[in-house]
């Protein structure tokens, strides 16, 4: 709060001393004759830093309370954190005109601030007068979102830093985020709050704080251990006044929610906020935003971010630690206390509805509880962040960016022609014509082994609203594959989306969008139906083609049990072959167990250069590369041969010239001694002028 400007208002009618009271707060001055309405005026920092520090820049707004000046007046109270309301102390009618006038058009104007309540020009009259007292209690007992009521006077300087004390204090450590003022009870998400920093702080996970943990705590917090007879008198208020808030190994969760309640009901909210900022929590009681930067995310489109090893066991020990019956599952009730000390449960969330992962009556699986969290790190990884950071994960920007692994871009992987072997989340888009068994595929996905199929061969599948995509149907789960040179089986994520036509035409305005998100492509059919076959085939082709065959892709042949005519296993096969894939894999919903193609699925797309169909573009893609290096090849071959032919011309030249030489003259030595000489150089000449031709023929090349 410390690094914004906190505004102040200071409302109430005409001449009860508004003017003077902002005066007597900035200058120290009082006079009888004060401007009517003062310019926004900063506060000393003086005034609040010896109870508020660092001290905010604060902003004092004085405000004109006639008619023709409603509009400007409406401005200033909506852009106030909080507000100053005055009364006359000799004007009785000043007071009753707060509930009557100001308070209601506070409220018309959707300015519900704090409000501190200031009696002006107590040295003018005595509002100890049992009618003053009467409705001043009646005021602070009906708007609880008054924090305190104050008597001043600006001639006599009484109370006047107390008043924008309070008011800074109000903003800076609110009350309302904390408290139910009808009730005086915690408010919840402050009770969460408070529950997740007493896990934190309970290291040996007792259920209780002893005197370490409690001077951990105060260190942390206040950067000062709690002194004997301090730890003594904080068990002792306890104790007395609370039964349960203390046993044998220390301050239970029941007293340490006390003792904040304690300090709110005696007005000191700043030592609750204390405690919550340094513990990561914003003003909504939400973890800090700029703590969630603190882990770096940035990748490129094509890239996923997901779990590392620490992050899932991380995840795994929380899973047992709640599976209170050991039988392998989250009941309704054991994810509730999982997650009650976190604002809501990341199951709610919006990225999270409408996804499909393993569970069964008795609750969620280990295996579903995985796949939502690895599916919320890889579309929203720090709303995933957060949640962990609820659930207990140390507030260290190293420990926290050591949850998370950044996958190598698909991009890079496929033209390398590298397998995804350090990837463990992948993403597999379903195509396919309306009923062909798209949807039991994805059920089958999240089925356990097992469990029995649905009675019908072919769910409805969602239908399309004209003009609006639906609702994505996505299931999760975790999948055995084997892995690396020695096959070793490791578990790895399969996330099944399912594709309808909007996101189709989508794909065909921005193919990008299909190579950057898709790991694998399955094309599903209805094995008994010829017609959603070709549906199938055409789709790999556009698909393919969208994707500039980069994409693997599998073909799936559904409601295997109603049984596939010769016809279609035939052109199932002409197909295959010409594509040079493999024979579709045959699924059907009341099969068992459908998991082998699954781990097909995920094969695929940690192999992708094998499972790319050989598609007429890629066919002729590949003949052009081909035809480029046959002339590659031949340009090549041809500068080798006519550089020999022109070395050999040159060095025919060259023995010649040496050859006449011997004949014109000269002594012996000095002829021989020549000869070596223009041996060396014309050789060194020859040697540089076919470089220089080979060079110029491979540039002239390459230009062209």
């Amino acid at each position: 709060m410390a690094d914004r400007t906190v505004r102040i208002a200071v409302i109430g009618d005409e001449g009860v001393g508004k003017s003077s009271l902002v005066l007597a707060a900035v200058h120290n001055t009082f006079t009888d004759n004060p401007v009517p309405t003062l310019p926004p005026t900063r506060l000393p920092a003086d005034t609040v830093e010896s109870y508020i520090s660092p001290a905010p820049a604060t902003l004092i707004v004085d405000t004109c309370s006639t008619p023709e000046d409603n509009q400007a007046w409406e401005l200033n109270v909506q852009q106030a954190h909080a507000i100053v309301l005055t009364f006359a102390a000799n004007d009785y009618n000043s007071l009753r005109r707060v509930v009557m006038h100001w308070i209601p058009e506070l409220e018309r104007v959707g300015a519900r601030r704090p409000i501190i309540l200031s009696a002006c020009k107590c040295d003018l009259g005595d509002i100890r007068e049992e009618r003053f007292q009467s409705l001043i209690q009646a005021i602070l007992l009906e708007y609880r979102h008054i924090e305190t009521f104050l008597e001043s006077s600006a001639k006599k300087q009484q109370s006047i830093p107390d008043i924008f004390y309070y008011a800074v204090k109000s903003v800076v450590h609110p009350a309302e985020p904390l408290v139910e003022f009808t009730t005086g009870q915690l408010k919840p998400l402050c009770v969460k709050a408070l529950k997740r920093i007493f896990l934190l702080c309970d290291i040996n996970g007792d259920g209780a704080l002893n005197d370490e943990e409690l001077n951990r705590f105060q260190i942390k917090c206040f950067h000062a251990p709690l002194q004997p007879t301090e730890l003594a008198g904080v068990k002792e208020v306890v104790g007395e006044r609370l039964p349960g808030g203390l046993n044998e190994a220390g301050l239970t969760l029941k007293g340490f929610l006390f003792l904040h309640a304690l300090f709110i009901e005696k007005a000191r909210t700043e030592t609750v906020w204390t405690v919550l900022r340094s513990f990561g929590y914003s003003d909504e009681l939400l973890i800090e935003q700029k703590l969630l930067d603190s882990v770096d995310f940035g990748h490129q489109p094509d890239q996923s971010v997901e779990l590392s090893s620490d992050g899932k066991r991380l995840l795994r020990r929380l899973f047992t630690s709640f599976d209170a019956n050991e039988d392998g599952m989250l009941s309704d009730a054991e994810r509730t206390e999982m997650f009650s000390a976190s604002p809501s449960s990341p199951f709610e969330d919006a990225d999270l509805k409408g996804i499909m992962v393993q569970s069964s009556d008795q609750g969620l699986t280990q295996k579903g509880f995985a796949s939502y969290w690895a599916y919320l790190t890889m579309v929203n990884p720090s709303k995933a962040l957060e949640h962990m950071m609820y659930l207990g994960l140390p507030m260290d920007p190293a420990f926290m960016q050591r949850q998370f692994a950044i996958s190598k871009t698909r991009q890079q992987e496929r033209r390398r022609g590298k397998d995804f072997q350090g990837r463990e989340l992948f993403q597999c888009f379903v195509f396919g014509a309306a009923n062909a068994g798209k949807s039991s595929l994805l059920q089958g996905l999240v089925r356990k082994h097992g469990q029995p199929g649905s009675s019908k061969s072919e769910p409805k599948e969602e239908e399309e609203s004209a003009g609006q995509a639906p609702a994505a149907n996505i299931a999760v789960n975790e999948i055995p594959v084997a892995r690396g040179n020695r096959q070793r089986e490791a578990m790895a994520t399969l996330v099944l989306r399912e594709m309808q036509e909007v996101q189709i035409q989508l794909f065909e305005e921005d193919p990008q969008a299909l190579q950057d998100a898709c790991d694998v492509a399955a094309f599903v059919f209805d094995g008994s139906n010829i017609e959603s076959f070709k549906a199938a085939q055409d789709l790999l082709l556009k698909l393919a083609h969208l994707a500039d065959d980069t994409i693997p892709c599998v073909l799936i042949a559904a409601k295997d049990d109603l049984g596939i005519s010769m016809d279609i296993q035939d052109e199932c096969g002409r197909v295959a072959q010409d594509l040079r894939m493999q024979v579709p894999l045959q699924v059907s919903s009341q099969t068992d167990d459908i998991s082998p193609v699954f781990s097909a699925l995920v094969t695929a797309a940690l192999t992708p250069t094998k499972f790319i169909p050989e598609t007429p573009t890629l066919r002729a893609k590949r003949r052009s590369e081909q035809a480029s290096r046959r002339t590659a090849s031949f340009v090549a071959v041809s500068a080798l041969v006519v550089a020999g032919v022109y070395a050999t011309y040159r060095w025919s030249n060259y023995s010649a010239s040496v050859a006449e030489t011997s004949r014109s003259g000269g002594s012996k030595d000095t002829v021989a001694s020549g000869d070596r000489n223009q041996t060396k150089g014309g050789a060194a000449d020859v040697c540089r002028d076919v470089q220089a031709y080979v060079k110029g023929l491979f540039g002239g090349w390459s230009r062209s």
